[in-house]
């Protein structure tokens, strides 16, 4: 894991473009989330590329910054 961020799209947004992450995967466990429609509601733009987990910890809403394999 590459850093742990509060899954609220409007902070991952912006931590994402900070990064200048413009490919990302998304992974998911245990949220209502469709992959697809975050991605583009994301708008993402730049030339790195990074996969996301989201998932809960202790009950809250978790974006997991990760390596991909």
């Amino acid at each position: 894991m590459l850093e742990e961020l509060p899954y609220r799209e409007k902070p991952l947004r912006a931590a994402l473009r900070e990064r200048r992450i413009g490919r990302l995967t998304i992974k998911k466990r245990g949220v209502d989330v469709v992959p697809d429609e975050l991605r583009k509601r994301l708008d993402l733009t730049g030339d790195a590329e990074a996969t996301i987990v989201l998932t809960r910890v202790a009950g809250s809403g978790t974006a997991l910054l990760v390596r991909p394999l």
